[in-house]
């Protein structure tokens, strides 16, 4: 019997020993997902540090959405998940697609709030999507859009990395859930400091050979980690839609050295010039396909997309006709990642398959170009991207960067206030928020409203809870017409609902044609302020647009009414 109490206790005594050393650590030193918003308890966000136990010296941006912690039925909450391209590079979080999703959701439902929490960060596989999953969850969101499949050979934990092994990735994905464990690995390996790009330090297997072993293996892992994805929403009955991948064919010759990739770039080439479009696009295809580098997902991707769906019952968003061959020059930045226009496209692709019946005029409106400050900041992650590997090979780390203090030197003394901004912020020297806040005061000082209003659109998505901010962006927004005007009333309205924003962004969306989305404005209007002067002029001029001129006559006699009562 003692023989047996040693055993156990020399089994017993190192578990209890560690839970108690786990849970002291934890107590005092823990990196959760969430994070309460300072100031304001009743909101979450996503912690920025978190995605630093997938990386080593380097923990890429996540998009600051706050959400209810405690979601009630009326709001409509979305969830993205993916690498870079949902994250919005080479833009800020305002101009990727998840937002603009809720941008174009807003003027099809202005009276029902839409959060939107974008996950999407630079680098991610589908390994680390996965294990985000049961964070996702804990969210209860609504509906998760997915775009996800170009990092599976270079991305956090790809098939082209040095941490390779499927098995392997999700044992040490259970281990770093540890505290004691991920301390352990950052005393073992610590972290790197690099001024890289993100591309060059994911690079172990620079070339990849089709139908190679590691090919087949980015392939394998993203279909295994995509079924697990899809079954496990699909069990919690999550409606996910799942968007196909695109990237630029036709602009960008191979990114490796093979004789097979170059041959068929010269033929679409050849076929190009010849007016031959159709054999261009499987020439094109043909040299992504047969490029070693892959920092584009081969076709196989889409292949898997579309089988893994059907059986977990995702829905697939078909990217391909509006990326269709012959516009990638002003769709995409680079390789593969979108402007702001193709941004915008692919946020209403998704909104057309979550919103089967969205014809109304409100989806029509264009999307307003990015404010100077957020296209000069774009600008220079484009162009440090391109002086590192596999755009500028053979150049050294220190060269790298020197190269682009002179681009950044070039943009301070261009005299052009967004470029100068722009460089202090691409480099940490100034937060986002406060070169957008002094572009914006600006703006201004000249008078120039139309920059300012640009300005402080971005601005708003930085500082979600500012009244005051939001009242100075109403106040800019109501003297002009254009798109980006409703698009800010409708962000402030959307966020501070009182009498005065909707009425102002109902006779907005009259102005614009938008004539579904301001009566939904109007209704809501009238059901709480049925007195309202400014509602019952609005609903009058929108049923003589609609031809109903007899209601119309009752509306504008009630305001009529109300109007010289108050005298």
């Amino acid at each position: 019997m003692r023989s047996f109490l040693s055993k156990f206790a020399a089994v017993v005594f190192p578990v209890v020993l560690f839970v108690v050393a786990e849970g002291t650590v934890r107590s005092f030193d823990h990196t959760p997902f969430f994070i309460p918003v300072a100031g304001n308890s009743d909101y979450l966000t996503v912690n920025p540090a978190y995605a630093g136990r997938y990386f080593r010296g380097f923990i890429p941006q996540v998009a600051y959405n706050p959400f209810l912690r405690d979601k009630p039925d009326s709001v409509f909450r979305v969830v993205a998940l993916g690498g870079s391209s949902t994250a919005g590079y080479p833009y800020l979080f305002n101009s990727a697609f998840p937002e603009r999703f809720a941008t174009h959701y807003r003027s099809v439902h202005p009276t029902r709030q839409i959060e939107v929490v974008n996950l999407g960060m630079t680098a991610l596989s589908s390994h680390v999507i996965r294990d985000m999953i049961p964070h996702v969850i804990d969210m209860n969101p609504d509906a998760v859009l997915i775009y996800a499949g170009h990092n599976e050979y270079y991305g956090a934990f790809g098939a082209g990395g040095a941490n390779r092994n499927r098995i392997l990735i999700r044992v040490l994905f259970w281990c770093k859930k540890s505290v004691l464990f991920q301390k352990l690995e950052s005393i073992i390996a610590p972290p790197v400091e690099s001024t890289r790009t993100m591309m060059e330090q994911s690079t172990t297997d620079v070339a990849i050979t089709k139908d190679g072993s590691v090919y087949h293996s980015g392939i394998q892992n993203f279909e295994i980690n995509l079924e697990a994805i899809l079954s496990r929403l699909n069990k919690e009955q999550i409606q996910t839609y799942v968007g196909t991948l695109v990237s630029n064919i036709q602009s960008q010759s191979p990114l490796g050295s093979d004789s097979v990739a170059t041959l068929h770039w010269e033929k679409g080439l050849d076929h190009w010039n010849q007016r031959d479009t159709l054999a261009a696009r499987g020439a094109f295809v043909l040299a992504k396909e047969f490029d070693p580098i892959r920092f584009r997902a081969p076709e196989a991707m889409n292949q898997v997309i579309e089988e893994v769906a059907s059986t977990n019952h995702a829905t697939v968003v078909n990217m391909e006709p509006i990326f269709g061959f012959g516009s990638e020059d002003s769709l995409f930045t680079d390789h593969l990642h979108p402007t702001s226009t193709g941004y915008d496209l692919m946020a209403r692709s998704f909104l057309q398959v979550v919103e089967p019946k969205w014809v109304t005029k409100a989806s029509s409106l264009g999307a307003p170009e990015p404010s100077p400050f957020d296209a000069a900041y774009a600008r220079l992650l484009i162009v440090r991207l391109q002086l590192g590997f596999p755009f500028t090979k053979g150049m050294s780390e220190e060269s790298q960067w020197q190269q682009f203090e002179r681009v950044l030197a070039t943009h301070q003394q261009s005299g052009r206030y967004a470029d100068s901004l722009a460089s202090l912020s691409v480099t940490f020297h100034t937060p986002v928020y406060e070169s957008l806040l002094e572009a914006y005061q600006r703006n201004l000082a000249e008078q120039d409203t139309s920059l300012a209003l640009s300005h402080i659109r971005s601005l708003l998505y930085w500082q979600p809870f500012n009244e005051s901010l939001h009242f100075q962006a109403a106040q800019l927004a109501s003297e002009q017409s254009t798109n980006l005007a409703g698009e800010v009333m409708q962000l402030v309205a959307s966020r501070f609902p009182s009498e005065r924003y909707l009425n102002t962004l109902a006779a907005m969306r009259i102005r614009q044609g938008a004539l579904d989305s301001a009566v939904q404005l109007l209704e809501l209007i009238e059901n709480d302020f049925p007195d309202s002067q400014v509602m019952l002029y609005n609903m009058a001029r929108y049923l003589v647009m609609t031809g109903d001129t007899l209601t119309a006559q009752l509306y504008y006699q009630k305001y009529q009414m109300v109007r010289y009562s108050g005298e």
